[in-house]
């Protein structure tokens, strides 16, 4: 095999693709990246056995087709830390050689036979949408997610295309983030309604490739395993089994007070009130009322107490209420519009946070008692 590429396409390729392969791995084979060169483009594979990403390199010279195993993490830095505008990739016997203009490396290599395949999936992609839309769907969904957990339906993020949208559901038992992006085609009708779980690791990785938000995303489901498609990149990744829970369920709707505010400043409230907040005493308390707005207070036996008087829309009657701030920031956080509204009961129950018609977020009262 004789390639000689383009640095900075090449540093894409494998950064990419490093992305998946494992640090330790009881498996030397899973540490590479597979590379294959032929039809003017030199594809490069990397695996963990549960996700997957290829990439295409097309900015390639292919004098010498051929297949080869690689240290993903040594071609990765080398690539990285050359000032070559180009880079030529020999492999000779059990070694790569990589060149520039005043450098060599030595590479040791292994046999590409012994790469685990990557599923290969044909056929019309059943959902496509921007990759910026995307993005905003994994980012406001996956930190709601139970990555620590047992329950292996809360370690990923619920799925459901519908006609004309994709919708992403996440929970962790406390908590619960629902977003919805607008597709740029019709879902295909044998996927409206259908139900995947994709692990919350994968679309972690999947948000990497996405580096253009103009660029369409395809997304596939086949079995057990979900595709995400972009012009240079494919990621496959098994999907959780499991029953996730009727997230429909648990969306109030009987709530008879509400409050409007700016994004920007709920959250800066939120955070400036958590500031004396401790592990034993977690919780910051929102007193709600229509003449004063919202008052935020905690307290912590050891470091003193916090008070932010927050001015917003309220209306109902007054109430007291005790949230996690971190589980409200991170909401906030991820929010892209200037104003949000908080709807709510009663303390025990819990309170729906809304961003628009795209984002809504269901959030436990705690007992500050």
């Amino acid at each position: 095999m004789k390639v000689i590429c383009n640095r900075a396409a090449l540093l894409q390729a494998v950064s990419v693709t490093s992305t998946v392969v494992p640090t330790r791995s009881p498996k030397p084979v899973l540490s590479c990246v597979k590379l294959t060169a032929e039809n003017d483009r030199l594809m490069v594979e990397g695996t963990d056995l549960e996700v997957a990403i290829t990439f295409v390199d097309g900015q390639v010279q292919i004098d010498q087709p051929g297949q080869t195993l690689v240290q993903a993490d040594r071609l990765r830095d080398i690539v990285r830390e050359s000032s070559d505008d180009t880079l030529s990739l020999t492999v000779e016997g059990s070694e790569m050689h990589v060149r520039g203009a005043d450098s060599h490396f030595k590479l040791l290599t292994q046999s590409a036979a012994d790469f685990p395949p990557i599923p290969e999936h044909e056929g019309t992609a059943e959902i496509e949408l921007s990759a910026g839309t995307l993005k905003q769907l994994i980012a406001q969904t996956v930190f709601a997610t139970d990555r620590q957990g047992t329950r292996y339906a809360f370690n990923g993020v619920l799925m459901v295309p519908e006609a004309s949208q994709l919708v992403f559901v996440a929970t962790d038992g406390r908590r619960l983030a629902l977003a919805r992006g607008d597709l740029t085609a019709p879902t295909h009708k044998s996927r409206i309604g259908s139900k995947s779980i994709i692990p919350a690791k994968a679309l972690s990785l999947v948000e990497k490739l996405l580096t253009s938000p103009e660029e369409t995303v395809r997304i596939k489901v086949a079995e057990n395993q979900a595709v995400f498609s972009t012009t240079d990149a494919t990621l496959v990744t098994n999907l959780l089994e499991g029953q996730f829970p009727p997230y429909e369920d648990v969306i109030p709707k009987n709530t008879d007070k509400k409050m409007i505010a700016g994004t920007a400043d709920f959250l800066s409230a939120v955070r400036r009130a958590s500031l004396l907040t401790s592990d034993d005493s977690k919780g910051v308390r929102l007193e709600f009322s229509r003449n004063a707005g919202l008052v935020l207070t905690s307290r912590n036996p050891e470091a003193g107490e916090a008070k932010v008087d927050f001015h917003c829309k309220f209306d109902g009657a007054d109430l007291a209420i005790g949230f996690n701030p971190t589980f409200l920031g991170e909401a906030l956080k991820v929010i892209n519009q200037d104003e949000v509204s908080l709807e709510l009961s009663n303390p025990r129950s819990p309170g729906l946070l809304k961003a628009g018609s795209s984002f809504l977020y269901v959030i436990m009262p705690v007992n500050l008692s």
